[in-house]
Formats: structure tokens, sequence, C-alpha cells
């Protein structure tokens, strides 16, 4: 008697072995369709060949293997044209490493349809999991009969007990563990795809409720003062300045909702060449003005080069992250601004010594509505992350409580333009 020997541990090995690496690839991906019977397809059809290779039993009439096991779960799992796919390879393999066998043929044939058949009368797909385990083995032993019977009535063959317990009771239960571990793979990856849902929902009630939140201001203020204009014998003054104050309101809603929407796409159509050297020149003019009135020193030392992208979106990243730099140091500092070419990539760093922060301040640079001002919105820095990486840059931040931050920007050079940094 059989029973358990290397060659049966060897075709369980071979079949687990391509299950989890259906389920490595489907997870991998997390593409349906197509890709997932493909990949059963390939996995399984290597698990049939492997386990042709290794038989457990062989005799002048048959020879005996666990190839039906993956043979059927392709079936049950890929659907109709996937087990079609493996009983051609089976067969054709088969052929290859033994012979053409009419016997073969008609039992593989007569598995798939049986097995078709069943799916289609109990509703596979619509099976609790224990269901479908109890399923599958039922189907697996009414197989293993039915291809002993087909084999005794075409060829000189006996069923016996070892024959009823080798190859029938126990691919049986080893049917049962491997459907017991596919369903379980599935369940986690069906937890997985509900878990990313619902961080995808989480993340979109954040962002409605903080455009809520920040439109909703100036909204109010707008409102308050339009309320103010229809109040009789109004100064003309007044007028003037409540209009004043309600434009600046709308001004400031409009950009919060481009900022928003930048967030959304960062990557805009129009892309060339930004000369480093000339933007951030640019940018330390822009906001010299606001680094004069906080009593901050701009210390810059750049290297001219050229990285691909678009020029808005460079200038509203850097410009946030160096106006969020200077608003850093209410009583004054330094603020360096450092350019140089390495291997191929340029290295922006902005350098403040203003207040630092924390090491869980640091985690959540670039979230929707966390920022360490008092009035902060968050935005600014959201959308500077966004557009540094749709512009395949790379951002750290290193930070000290009461010493001041610095931010490093790596992006790739644009080597058409600069020769010299290969």
């Amino acid at each position: 008697m059989i029973i358990f020997n290397q060659d049966v541990i060897n075709n369980f090995f071979y079949i687990i072995l391509s299950i989890f690496l259906i389920f490595f690839l489907i997870e991998r991906k997390m593409i349906h369709g197509w890709y997932t019977r493909l990949a059963t397809l390939v996995s399984l059809s290597i698990a049939i060949i492997l386990c042709m290779l290794s038989p457990i039993y062989q005799n002048p009439y048959c020879v005996h293997d666990l190839r039906m096991i993956p043979f059927v779960l392709g079936i049950m799992y890929g659907g109709p044209y996937t087990g079609l796919a493996l009983l051609v390879v089976l067969l054709l393999s088969r052929t290859m490493i033994y012979s053409w066998s009419i016997v073969a043929f008609v039992i593989y044939a007569v598995i798939y349809l049986l097995t078709i058949i069943g799916m289609k009368w109990f509703y596979f797909d619509r099976l609790t999991s224990r269901k479908k385990i109890i399923f599958s083995v039922i189907l697996f032993t009414i197989h293993s009969i039915v291809a002993a019977l087909i084999a005794k009535a075409m060829t000189v063959f006996v069923i016996d007990e070892s024959y009823l317990i080798n190859f029938i009771l126990l691919p049986s239960l080893g049917m049962l563990i491997l459907t017991y571990i596919c369903e379980t793979l599935l369940k986690q990856i069906q937890i997985k795809q509900a878990l990313v849902k619902i961080e995808k929902m989480e993340v979109l009630a954040q962002l409605a409720a903080s455009i809520s939140h920040e439109v909703k201001n100036p909204l109010t203020v707008i409102k308050g003062f339009l309320r103010l204009l229809h109040q009789e014998n109004l100064p003309v003054g007044k007028k003037e300045q409540y209009l004043a104050i309600a434009s600046s309101e709308l001004n400031r809603a409009e950009e919060i909702i481009n900022d928003y929407l930048t967030f959304a796409k960062p990557d805009p159509d129009q892309v060339e060449n930004i000369s480093i050297s000339g933007q951030l020149n640019k940018l330390v003019d822009m906001v010299e003005p606001l680094s004069n009135q906080q009593s901050v020193d701009v210390h810059k030392s750049i290297m001219d080069v050229t990285i691909v992208g678009n020029t808005r979106s460079f200038q509203q990243a850097f410009l946030n992250i160096m106006k969020n730099a200077i608003e850093s140091m209410p009583k004054g500092g330094t603020l360096t601004i450092l350019s140089k070419v390495q291997k191929g990539n340029v290295s922006i760093t902005i350098t403040d010594t203003g207040i630092g922060m924390t090491s869980e301040q640091q985690a959540r640079l670039g979230e929707p509505y966390f920022s360490t001002k008092e009035k902060g919105t968050g935005l600014g820095l959201m959308v500077s992350y966004r557009i540094i990486e749709a512009m395949r840059g790379v951002i750290t931040v290193d930070s000290r409580v009461g010493q001041g931050t610095s931010f490093q920007i790596v992006f790739p050079v644009d080597r058409l333009k600069d020769p010299s940094s290969l």
C-alpha cells in the first residue's frame, strides 16, 4: 500500500505552490478578468506537468498522480475557458511525457463536463466558502469513481481496497484541504480590497469636510458684508471697503478650490524645460517682501541645471515651501536655498532656522487639513507634495524643535539639456 510516500508529498507541494503563486500574482496586481485567468492557467499548468513528472504509482495500464486536483481547481476558480485550456495542456503533456491514450482523453473530457455541469447546477459562484469546500470534495470523489469505472470498462484495471484508499479517499481529502486554502486566500484578497475602498472613502470624506470648512469661512464673510451693503445711507467709502473685503474673500475661496484642483490633477498637460537657477532666483525675489517683513536673511547657492516639468506648478510647490519656512521664523532668522547636481539628479535644499517640528508633526506633513500654523489649512504643503511627486521628485524633511527645518527635494535632470550631468 502506498498511502503516503515522497511522490505524494511532491505532488501536494507542487499544487500548493501553484495556488500561492496565483494569489501572489493577483494580490500584487489587483487586476481581475483576463489577468486572473491567465495567472490561473499558467500556474496550474505548471502544477499539472510537475505532478505528471512525479508519478505516485505506475503500471503498464495506468499512471497515477494528483494532476486531476489542479485541473478541477482550475475549472472551478478559473471558469470553463480556463478549464478547457487546462484540458488541452493536460492531454498534450500526458502525450509528450508518456504517450497518447484514448482512455485518458475520455476520462478528462468527462471530468471537465461533469465539473461544468455541477458548477452551473449548484450556482458555484453563489455558494458560501463552506459549501464550496463540501461541493469540491463531493464532486472530486465522484470524478475519481467515474474515472476508475471508465478505466475498468476500457482497459484491464483492478479497483481494490488499496486503490480506494490511495486514489479516491486520500485525493478527496487533499481536495478538501486545497479548496480550504483557496477560499482562505480569496477571503484575504476580498478583505484587502474592502479596506482599500474604505480608505478611499475615508480620504474622500476628509477632503469633502476640509473643502466645506475652508470654503465656508470666506463665503460667510462675503455673506455678512453683502448684508451690510443693504443698509440705508451707507457712505460710499464704506461700500467700497465692504466690496474690497468681499472681493478678497472670493479670491481666497478661489485659491482654496484651485489648491484642491491642483492636488487632484498635479500633472498639467504643458510640460517644458525648467531652469532651476532661473526659477529659484525668481522665487527668492517673490518672497523678498515677506522675508523683509519677518527680518529673515536669505542666503542662496544655486547651480544652473534643467529639469522637465511645468513651470507654474514648480513655482507653486516651492513658493509654498519657502513661505512656510519664512513664516516659521517670526522673530527673524536665516533662509538658505542650495541646489547641486549629483549622479544625474539635482538636489534642492531649503533650510530655515525656525521653530522646527516634532517627529509626529513631520510624519503628518502633506496630509490634508494638517498644519503647524494656527490658521493654516495644510493645503499648501499637500499641493507641494503632490506636484513634486508628479514631477518624479522625492521630498525628505529633517527637523528639530527649536533648531529649524530642512526640506530636500531631488529631481532627475534633463540629460538632453545637461549632458554634463551624466
